[in-house]
């Protein structure tokens, strides 16, 4: 690894990243785990999205990976999710209520690609709880391909993206099925990821996907 290399989450602090532990209880991860499994879960063949190869659901509004935009009309968030909301709020996350939520399934083996959620289509924070498994996320300087972050996000914790994290870095996640970073193994298990985002103005979408909108969320 280079010098302009780092696994050091205090080095990226400075650029608008957060990495919050146990910012859920062993026993609400395990409610949550049970109410999203007693709900359907689209890929795999099932709309919105069928042609993903790993399982989701959306909540609030529903991104079209084949269309490349935002589909369908706004709703309100599961009452399921309002005391993580409130969390959020509580912890200045964001100012309002994010407008929606997607939740996405890894099992060992399945990971993303490198990507921008798009700046037109998302707003400037993103926010994400891990449950059930550790991972590695990378981080890589859109301009700067050797600037790179690789920062462990624990089981149970939520990671915050804003400013240069959140703009000016790729991120991304392996499919390695054991991974290494500062001194730890980690060994991939399943993983459900929680992913709060506000949607910017839905009819605003298909506008910026026909002008040929970069930095989409990325499909693995």
């Amino acid at each position: 690894m280079n010098s302009s290399q780092s696994t050091n989450e205090t080095a990226f602090l400075q650029k608008g990243l957060q990495v919050l532990h146990e910012f859920i209880t062993v026993n609400e991860e395990a409610e949550l785990i049970h109410q999203l499994d007693a709900r359907e879960w689209a890929g795999r063949g099932i709309e919105p999205n069928p042609e993903m190869k790993r399982r989701h659901q959306h909540y609030g509004g529903v991104f079209s990976y084949r269309l490349r935009r935002i589909v369908g009309e706004m709703e309100a968030l599961p009452s399921m999710f309002d005391f993580l909301t409130q969390r959020l709020l509580d912890h200045k996350i964001y100012s309002k209520s994010p407008s929606s939520i997607i939740v996405n399934e890894y099992e060992a083996g399945q990971g993303i690609m490198a990507h921008v959620d798009a700046p037109r289509l998302f707003g400037s924070t993103i926010s994400a709880l891990s449950l059930l498994s550790d991972c590695v996320m990378t981080f890589q300087h859109v301009k700067t391909a050797d600037l790179v972050y690789r920062i462990h996000l624990p089981r149970r914790s939520l990671v915050v993206m804003n400013e240069s994290s959140r703009y000016d870095y790729k991120h991304s996640i392996s499919k390695d099925l054991v991974e290494y970073v500062d001194g730890l193994e980690i060994v991939r298990a399943r993983r459900v990821s929680i992913t709060y985002r506000d949607m910017l103005v839905v009819e605003d979408s298909k506008k910026a996907a026909d002008e040929g909108l970069e930095g989409m969320t990325a499909e693995p």
